[in-house]
């Protein structure tokens, strides 16, 4: 996983990490335009891959996705 330095000085880092680097809403908008009626479908799979490679932080984002395109109006 690739890692962020505080500061230049050195004195910290911290990992970086996909849940606190990506924007729901914006991942949501680019899983229509990708997957269109299938995006929720995609999502799920993200998450359950997400999951059982025991990527916790991964598997909460791509459940947060997934919930947020089941409430999307189907096009």
């Amino acid at each position: 996983m690739p890692e962020i330095h505080i500061d230049r000085l050195g004195s910290g880092h911290a990992e970086l990490t996909l849940w606190e680097l990506l924007d729901p809403a914006a991942t949501v908008r680019a899983t229509i335009e990708l997957y269109g009626p299938d995006a929720a479908t995609a999502a799920a799979w993200c998450a359950l891959t997400a999951n059982f490679d025991g990527r916790d932080d991964d598997y909460r984002f791509w459940c947060q996705v997934f919930s947020k395109l089941r409430n999307e109006p189907q096009a």
